[in-house]
């Protein structure tokens, strides 16, 4: 079987403390294939002139040709099919169980780069693109301009959990029904821009960039997961998707990722860059409901904005619904999430309240290690939540409760910014702006490590190809702490990529800019007030760094743990 890769560490870590200059982070990467896996490998390359035989010397013409060819496969004969550079068109590409699909190679020597050889598999703007199989691996591919008035213009994944790995997804859409006019909002539409998995599929989904995917109607323009999905989601790049581009009805929350009807995936180490969720919908990064309960670690949510609530992140336990009752709700271990070590800056909704985050709809979560920071407001609303280790610097709204939920507890917190409880909550050892009776609360102003720093940029060039712009700058005296910093200019957002010498590249178009503001990470000093000031939480043992609580005498009050 292939191997897949080891979990990454901790996005915040690596982010913030990365090992050395150069590509850090989410980005789809050029692996090379152990061929020996194999029993077979056929190549495909789509410049031939003459259908070949599908060796290495004489290549298929077409994917189509090669998928119809390759004999049947099992766990115990996988084959391979490597694809050259160029764009393989024909009908919507069907994947195959054990059959491996791989490319980014040259058309001369088959060496590897997904850069220099780019594969596209186009949609043509007319049908859906690819359709998923278990056991199988999609790996190295441009899935581009899919199109379908129904669900997964790139890829639909219909109770079926392939490996999805260093693809690029780009100009995905699907359109809204037809003669689409329901009687109730927030009625299910036409789902997954690029990727749509359903009906308990666990699809891998890892080191992909997402990006001007779309939906007219419809949840998740690059990911949406729906009924009772699991899988992972991890180390990709949600750049300038849009949700909703023709939805009257609130039908489209999630312009990234949407994750729906008790769906479990993972989803860690990724990056939700300017996702807009149009047409007063929820949530222009993640939206979270009807009782999934992923994990959310260590991702990081800059400049997403939301037409109605959340910019960043929603969570809800219920749905939106108005032709029935409300469920009841259901008991911890079947539904409870944890929303740890993540990074949240930039992001705005209509209202102005909830930028970051709303949780709402009787939501029951575990929030920790979170640096919330320049965003229009985080809100708690009728949810059961454990808000631990946090650093927030926006307003914080906690407003009421509903029966069967339980009390919230706000613990070894920094919230500086205005704070208003209208919900049973029990407060102690927090730094509060606004002072608070409450076990160890303290109100002084947090010392924050002077880590912010704003670059004068001399010139700038967009690479329309990789989806990013690289900015000479003047003043860049220590290189080797900026890969992964999340960045501002002129209104937009970003992460750095790369960094070489005075030259920095971050992800999307900053043409124009003149100045890059790189943001504080939200890491303690060591004269902070609260330092060895919390009290120890058994289900917070670490930071937001991954590192190990308590390095003194107690736990320090915030996100970090000051070594």
């Amino acid at each position: 079987m292939i191997n897949q890769l080891s979990p990454a560490l901790c996005l915040l870590f690596s982010l913030f403390c990365p090992s050395a200059i150069g590509q850090s982070g989410p980005a789809p990467r050029g692996e090379e294939v152990n061929v020996t896996e194999y029993r077979v490998v056929y190549y495909v390359s789509p410049s031939a002139t003459v259908e070949g035989n599908g060796s290495r010397e004489k290549p298929w013409r077409s994917l189509d040709q090669a998928l119809a060819t390759v004999p049947r496969a099992s766990s115990a004969s996988r084959y391979a099919v490597f694809v050259s550079q160029g764009t393989a068109a024909g009908d919507t590409i069907r994947m195959k169980e054990y059959v491996d699909l791989f490319g980014g190679f040259s058309s001369t020597d088959w060496k590897r780069d997904l850069t220099r050889y780019p594969t596209v598999l186009s949609g043509g703007n007319g049908r859906r693109v690819l359709i998923g199989a278990n056991h199988a691996i999609l790996n190295g591919f441009t899935v581009r301009a899919g199109q379908v008035r129904g669900k997964g213009a790139g890829l639909l994944c219909e109770g079926t959990s392939p490996i999805i790995r260093n693809n690029v997804f780009v100009e995905n859409t699907t359109l809204a029904p037809a003669n689409w006019a329901p009687k109730n909002l927030h009625e299910i539409s036409n789902d997954g821009g690029a990727i749509y998995a359903a009906n308990h599929a666990a699809p891998v989904i890892e080191q992909n960039l997402f990006v001007r995917n779309s939906t007219e109607s419809g949840r998740g323009a690059g990911i949406a997961f729906h009924g009772r999905c699991k899988g992972r989601i991890a180390g990709n790049v949600f750049l300038d998707n849009v949700s909703g581009t023709k939805d009257p009805m609130r039908s489209s929350d999630g312009a990234a990722v949407s994750v729906f009807d008790w769906s479990s995936p993972v989803i860690e180490n990724n990056l939700f860059i300017g996702n807009r969720a149009l047409a007063s919908n929820d949530a222009g990064g993640l939206f979270i409901a009807l009782w999934s309960a992923p994990n959310v670690v260590g991702n990081v949510f800059l400049g997403n904005d939301a037409g109605d609530d959340a910019g960043g992140l929603f969570f809800g336990g219920q749905e939106h619904r108005y032709d029935r009752a409300l469920d009841p709700l259901p008991d911890a271990k079947s539904f409870f999430v944890v929303i740890d070590r993540n990074y949240f800056a930039g992001n705005i909704n209509s209202a102005h309240n909830s930028g970051a985050l709303r949780f709402t709809m009787e939501g029951r979560v575990r929030f920790s290690n979170n640096v919330c920071l320049e965003n229009e407001g985080v809100y708690f609303q009728r949810s059961e939540v454990e808000i631990v280790h946090n650093t927030i610097l926006d307003a914080f709204r906690m407003v009421e409760t509903k029966e069967g939920l339980g009390p919230s507890k706000l613990v070894n917190n920094i919230i500086w910014a205005p704070v208003v409880i209208e919900a049973p909550v029990l407060v102690s050892f927090c730094n509060l702006m606004e002072a608070r009776e409450g076990e160890g609360n303290i109100s002084r102003l947090p010392e924050l490590v002077k880590d912010a720093v704003s670059l004068r940029v001399e010139s700038v060039t967009y690479h329309a190809d990789l989806f990013t712009t690289s900015l000479t700058v003047v003043g860049n005296s220590d290189p080797t702490h900026l890969v992964g910093r999340a960045v501002q200019s002129q209104g937009k957002w970003s992460v750095v990529r790369s960094v070489n010498g005075d030259e920095i590249t971050v992800w999307g178009d900053f043409n124009g800019s003149r100045e890059l503001r790189l943001l504080p990470t939200g890491h303690l000093a060591a004269n902070s007030p609260g330092i060895d000031g919390g009290a120890t939480v058994k289900s917070v043992p670490h930071d937001m760094d991954g590192q190990k609580r308590p390095q003194g005498k107690a736990p320090d009050i915030g996100a970090d743990e000051v070594r």
